[in-house]
């Protein structure tokens, strides 16, 4: 037990020094804090201009209810939350496109099928190693959060439900991501796949089906709009939980298949 978790972590260290040495982590991480930094400050500044309509509409009518329906999370957060889900969609292939697909290209898979660690241990190592950046990338951007909780007052339920929608999707993306970079060698065809599922879980729900099919309750259930939603909203549903384990542990298993499929010792 005690080796197999230091085959891990080792694998772990390895991936994170890679991204790090490398210039994608840094191309990554400036697009991805640019792109969230912009929609937050974005909804923002719509937040503040319409809080500024509706103040000056409540003093010409008498109303104070107005501003009442002026909701912070559900202006501003929320929206922040899945706009950086949706970038996500596509920085998650251009992270995961070398992790398997790299190690093939520089016939350093061979070293690693002869080495003794298990399939099992490589799928953690490499899934926790993207999962880790992608924590670094996201820790930034809890200081948009602290800057709300400073001068207003925000729910903090759904801030923190969905950081954990984020954080479940991205983990959703690194498994597709695993498998997709297992099936080839080249990184371009890699990320095309990944982005493919990825955005096959985005659009699903635009297809016209009749309510109340057994294939409507299928497409609503594979969408990922719903489940999202609900934990913007600060609803913690164990659908939810599910649905994001179930593709999770899916693409891993499958990753799993096409690694033994390879003659893996």
């Amino acid at each position: 037990m005690k080796r197999s978790f230091s085959n891990i972590w080792a694998l772990v260290q390895k991936e994170l020094r890679h991204y790090f040495f490398s210039p994608i982590a840094y191309v990554v991480l400036m697009i991805f804090l640019t792109l969230s930094g912009y929609f937050f400050y974005a909804g923002l500044i719509r937040f503040s201009e319409q809080y500024k309509y509706l103040k000056n509409m409540m003093q010409y009518y008498q109303n104070p209810e107005m501003l009442a329906r002026m909701n912070l999370n559900e202006m501003v957060i929320a929206p922040a939350l899945f706009n950086m889900i949706f970038v996500f969609l596509f920085v998650i292939p251009l992270i995961m496109m070398r992790s398997l697909a790299e190690e093939k290209r520089q016939k350093t898979d061979e070293l690693l099928m002869t080495s003794p660690i298990t399939p099992n241990q490589l799928l953690a190592g490499k899934f926790l190693g993207a999962f880790g950046f992608i924590l670094i990338l996201l820790l930034p951007t809890v200081i948009y959060q602290g800057m709300l909780f400073k001068f207003a007052e925000p729910e903090l339920g759904p801030v923190v439900t969905g950081y954990l929608g984020v954080v479940l999707f991205a983990a959703s993306g690194i498994a597709i991501g695993l498998f997709a970079s297992s099936v080839t060698e080249n990184q371009i065809i890699a990320a095309v796949v990944c982005f493919v599922v990825l955005l096959f879980m985005f659009i699903i729900n635009f297809v016209n089906v009749p309510e109340g099919t057994f294939i409507y309750d299928i497409v609503k259930y594979i969408s990922i709009s719903d489940h999202i939603r609900n934990l913007l909203k600060g609803l913690i549903d164990s659908r939810d939980l599910v649905y994001f384990a179930s593709f999770a542990s899916l693409f891993l298993f499958l990753t799993k298949r096409s690694i033994e499929s390879t003659g893996w010792r």
